[in-house]
């Protein structure tokens, strides 16, 4: 037990937080990187591992989709122009697939991009890429081709299924219905009134045309500034009807963005007099989820509409992912705690995931990056990355920079020294070593908790300082830093280098007065 005089105060040290994205950093540096809070605690972001190599793809160089087929019971991936089915077994107990086949059932005639891909009762499987649309439909016979590209009278954008019909966005005001459980031919889409819906709020472009979750008959049509919600009523003239009392005063700016999940919808919007905003909805009015400190990142940012986005759910949290390309930034916002957190890859870039699919108790997907497909799960607690030489298993970069410690009297304090609880003993310390890995800090490779300290609110951080964890079984639990700083404006970084699991509880600081 250490004894301190009555000049010493115990400040909380918030440890367990989000990324607060203050407008200026001098506001807040807050940020947690690849981390994310469960039951009161920091605990691992979702890892990823090669679950089928490129070769499998014909070496394709970029995932475009992924799609979980229930008629298929299979994985609809593209990788490049390849459009494939896949089955695969993965054993969550050793973490690894253990099986899997991939049969190539058609070709596109775009190498690159995002897709958008469906399936009906019939059943078809539709796959837009922006410029065509393909239907693939296995009970064609003869000298009709089970793919095949479908000759329309506009341009195919955002494709989505429901109630018996594709539905299309299309390049103008207007989106496009399908006969019922068929779009297989020209024949397939008339162009009739019966079968051409447009938006009519305002004068606008269809962005995306969204199957509400869990509500039935209702769908949303996206435009670029506003947003409408439809209704199938089965109408004889044409079957969905809109909502006359209520629209939603934002658009979408990337339709790759929309995800939806339970009783959610997801989207990055906009309108003519708003920037960039994360929007989700129940139905309703949406929720505005980006703070105005994210909402100033985004009017910063040099393309915010190269973005994509998923939602999944993981281990009882639902998560909205956004990766922004150009910008090098990737969000994940956690609906159960309510905050924003922020993911990379090994190097700080932006997280690789572009589309997410569930299949047989298992997530995969598929990344702009590089033809390979890929698990994703909590339970996998470090990167695979593909390089020249091969897949080579990468440590993940988490870090949690803390609350400003300051007070409004402006004193100057001496921070004595800082500490907090943490899982350790549990990882191996010749798992640390495998692939020669080189964890950035020389070659120390053994589980490690780095500090880094800043007298100036932020500004800029002094020299590292770090401890190593305990070996398994010696699971000594609280890391204790000495520091000795005077500074009236203080902010602790961690850095937690592990290939193993992660979980971090709230600390505290010591200072003297």
């Amino acid at each position: 037990m250490i004894v301190r005089g009555s000049n010493f105060q115990e400040i909380p040290l918030n440890i367990v937080g989000g990324s607060s994205f203050g407008r200026y950093a001098k506001i807040s540096t807050e940020k947690t990187i690849n981390l994310f809070e469960s039951d009161g605690a920091l605990v691992s972001y979702s890892g990823y591992k090669e679950a089928i190599p490129a070769s499998e793809f014909f070496n394709a160089t970029e995932g475009r989709g992924i799609f979980s087929s229930t008629k298929f019971n299979r994985l609809v991936v593209v990788q490049g122009p390849g459009v494939y089915l896949v089955d695969i077994q993965y054993s969550q107990e050793y973490d690894q697939v253990t099986l899997y086949s991939v049969d190539r059932i058609g070709t596109l005639e775009s190498v690159s991009g995002v897709v958008y891909i469906a399936e009906n009762n019939k059943p078809q499987i539709a796959i837009s890429d922006g410029s065509n649309l393909y239907v693939y439909d296995p009970s064609k016979t003869g000298s009709d081709p089970k793919f095949t590209k479908v000759l329309l009278d506009f341009t195919p954008g955002y494709l989505t299924f429901h109630r018996a019909y594709f539905i299309l966005a299309t390049s103008n005001q207007t989106w496009r219905l399908s006969l019922e459980n068929e779009g297989y031919d020209t024949a397939s889409w008339p162009n009739s009134s019966g079968f051409v819906g447009g938006i009519q709020t305002k004068p606008d472009n269809v962005q995306a045309i969204v199957r509400f979750p869990s509500k039935g008959n209702m769908i949303l049509v996206m435009g670029s500034v506003v947003t409408e919600s439809w209704f199938n009523t089965g109408a004889q003239l044409f079957p969905y009807q809109r909502n006359n009392q209520a629209d939603i005063d934002y658009g979408c700016l990337q339709p790759a963005t929309v995800a939806s999940m339970d009783e959610m919808v997801v989207w990055l919007g906009k309108n003519e007099s708003s920037g960039p905003v994360i929007l989700a909805s129940n139905g309703g009015q949406p929720q505005k989820l980006s703070s105005d400190g994210i909402d100033y990142m985004f009017s910063k940012m040099q393309a915010p509409q190269d973005s994509r986005a998923f939602l999944y759910r993981q281990d009882g949290h639902l998560f909205y992912h956004i990766n922004f390309y150009t910008d090098n930034v990737s969000l994940f916002y956690d609906f159960r705690s309510q905050r924003f957190y922020n993911a990379s890859d090994q190097n700080g870039n932006y997280f690789i995931a572009s589309q997410v699919a569930f299949y047989d108790n298992q997530y995969y997907f598929v990344t702009k990056n590089n033809g390979y497909m890929f698990a994703l799960d909590t339970t996998i607690t470090t990167y695979d990355d593909v390089t020249p030489n091969g897949v080579v298993t990468r440590i993940i970069p988490r870090s949690r920079i803390c609350q400003n410690i300051r007070d409004a009297s402006q004193e100057y304090r001496i921070i004595n020294d800082i500490g907090f609880t943490i899982e350790s003993g549990e990882t191996k310390y010749l798992q640390q070593i495998a692939n020669g890995e080189d964890t950035g800090f020389g070659n120390l490779s053994l589980p490690r908790v780095d500090l880094s300290v800043s007298t100036d609110g932020g500004a800029s951080f002094g020299t590292t300082v770090g401890q190593y964890l305990r070996p398994i079984g010696k699971r000594k639990n609280k890391l204790q830093f000495w520091c000795g700083f005077v500074a009236n404006d203080f902010v602790a970084k961690f850095e937690i280098w592990s290939k193993g699991r992660v979980v971090i509880f709230d600390g505290t600081a010591n200072v003297r007065i």
